[in-house]
Formats: C-alpha cells, sequence, structure tokens
C-alpha cells in the first residue's frame, strides 16, 4: 500500500505548506536550527542550506545503498558527494543519511512496502558515500507541481542534524514555479545538482555530485 493512501495523503504537503505561511516558526522547528555561512579566507564556506522535512518522512528505513532495486521503475541514477565539516574540508567519517524520495510517478511509500525508496548509509573514512536510486517525479500539489527532489537528513555528532532536500538542473519546477513555494527554497543553487550520463555494472546510469557540509557543532 503506498503511503499516501494511508497516513501520508497529499492533504498532509498541503497542511504543511499552510502551516509554514501561518506560522513560519512551527515550520521551522520541523527542519531544525538553520545552517549558517561562516568566512572562510577569502572566499566564502556555506553549510548546507537546510529544508522541510515534509510530511512523507518515515524512521526506521533499513541500512543500504540501492535506495531503488533493480526492479523500481525509473532512470537509473548515482548520487556521490561527501559529507564535510563547517571549513568546507575536514571530510567526517561514519556521517549517517537517513535518505527517502518519491517513485518515478511522483508516489511515496513505505514500510509496508518494505520501505521503498528509503534507506541509511555511512559515509566512508574520507567522509565520501554513493547512492543508487532512480530520479524520482514530480507530483502535483493542487494545479502546481513540485521539482524532481530527494531528501536527506544527515547527522554526525557533534554537529546539529541537517534536514535538506536536493534537487535537479533543468527541471521546469524550480523556484519560482515550485508549488511548495518560498519554503522549500528550491532556488538555492548549492543544492541543485547537474546529471551525466555514465556506464557502470553494464548499464546506464544519470549520475551526479552533491556535497554536504554541515554547520558548527550546536549550530
Amino acid at each position: 500500500m503506498m503511503v499516501e493512501r494511508d497516513v501520508l495523503s497529499r492533504r498532509a504537503i498541503l497542511r504543511v505548506l499552510t502551516l509554514f505561511l501561518a506560522r513560519p516558526a512551527g515550520v521551522l522547528a520541523l527542519i531544525g536550527r538553520p545552517v549558517v555561512a561562516r568566512a572562510q579566507g577569502e572566499g566564502r564556506c556555506a553549510a548546507t542550506q537546510a529544508d522541510l522535512e515534509g510530511p512523507f518522512h518515515v524512521p526506521g528505513a533499513p541500512s543500504r545503498i540501492a535506495i531503488a532495486p533493480p526492479e523500481e521503475p525509473g532512470d537509473r541514477l548515482i548520487i556521490r558527494g561527501r559529507v564535510l565539516g563547517p571549513d568546507c574540508a575536514t571530510p567526517l567519517a561514519g556521517a549517517v543519511l537517513d535518505v527517502w524520495q518519491a517513485d518515478a510517478q511522483g508516489s511515496y511509500h513505505g514500510p509496508a512496502e518494505q520501505y521503498r525508496l528509503r534507506g541509511r548509509l555511512q559515509t566512508n573514512p574520507e567522509g565520501r558515500y554513493e547512492l543508487f536510486t532512480i530520479k524520482p517525479g514530480a507530483y502535483r500539489i493542487g494545479d502546481r507541481f513540485r521539482p524532481a527532489h530527494i531528501h536527506m537528513i544527515v547527522t554526525h555528532r557533534p554537529h546539529a542534524p541537517l534536514t535538506t532536500q536536493l534537487y535537479f538542473e533543468g527541471d521546469p519546477y524550480l523556484a519560482p514555479n515550485d508549488a511548495c513555494g518560498a519554503a522549500c527554497k528550491s532556488d538555492d543553487f548549492g543544492r541543485i545538482i547537474g546529471l551525466r550520463k555514465e556506464e557502470k555494472m553494464g548499464g546506464e546510469f544519470w549520475a551526479g555530485m552533491f556535497d554536504i557540509v554541515l554547520g558548527q557543532p550546536g549550530t
């Protein structure tokens, strides 16, 4: 049974958006404290921006790097990257990424389907991760659409947990066309990744890089 037919319906999205518009402080409680940019040398090192958790997160997803099994319909996708400390340079080994997304048709699924399109993975000693999935579909909220996106909660003590979303270049539903409006920050260039074709394991994938920078401990 799809989660959206159970407790996580499209109406839940509308409730989240209504809460954001009416009571911004309440929504911020859902995503934790905002991450903070800090100066480094002549440039500027910015922690990855937080985003809404949304109504479809389900705790307890299994540990796996293949978020989508081979039989999952959709364009195959590899996301690689590093989790770094607030200096944008120190790799964070053992950081946990709790990942969830919609299927190719824009529907979410849950525990009744073996946590379909959900999983948790850890970074290696160099702070690197790699996950295998499919490109998620856009979905409608009212008469508008949310762009394709992947959710993550990233944790590594003593850094504050980060709840965020990544997006894809060229998506026609990115802000200002995002049905989520300003709440989802889909105009944040730091979280919009490009994709390229790649051959791997005898198949063709889309591949993208997404480095994640955590904020200062306690921020």
